[in-house]
């Protein structure tokens, strides 16, 4: 899979749907996994600032051309999911939710004990404007202009990734 190129992004996809559903622009909203809960930021703590760890770099090492976290990889920022005001209150964004990396793609599964879907689609496009409610994982919100490939999830990379994380001690 490639993705050095900055405009190359990824996410997981189902096989029974059809990739290019992603390129109708009715389609180019991105929401919470499950119910969109609104009220006190369970983020932040209410604090509006939190820790950002970006999945790609942690993955593939810091890289100073990452759209997500610029290099920095670790760092404190607005809450993506308050926007700064402690209350989350707008769950809806503009546009489809990806990662820079497939690296980084599968660390926020990884970490996040989800569900692998059967593809992992690659896509070409330009950043949003808007903040992904998890962008403290190096999420961002693009809208897509073209699906370069589509790519059959490595399952057996995503469980070892998965050991490799449950075995480091937490610090």
């Amino acid at each position: 899979m490639s993705g050095t190129s900055a405009t190359h992004f990824f996410r997981r996809w189902s096989a029974a749907e059809d990739p290019a559903e992603l390129l109708k622009p009715e389609n180019q909203w991105s929401t919470p996994w499950g119910a969109p809960d609104h009220g006190p930021c369970d983020k932040c703590r209410h604090e509006g600032r939190t820790q950002y760890r970006c999945a790609s770099c942690l993955e593939r090492g810091a890289d100073v051309q990452c759209p997500a976290c610029g290099g920095r990889v670790e760092f404190t920022d607005v809450c993506p999911a308050c926007e700064g005001d402690g209350t989350v209150d707008r769950t809806r964004r503009r546009g489809v939710s990806v990662f820079p990396s497939v690296e980084g793609l599968y660390r926020y599964l990884a970490e996040r004990d989800a569900e692998a879907d059967d593809l992992v689609v690659e896509l070409e496009g330009g950043l949003s404007g808007e903040r992904d409610l998890d962008a403290d994982a190096g999420a961002l919100l693009i809208i897509p202009t073209r699906i370069v490939a589509t790519h059959g999830f490595d399952l057996h990379g995503l469980d070892g990734l998965r050991a490799r994380i449950r075995s480091r001690p937490r610090g």
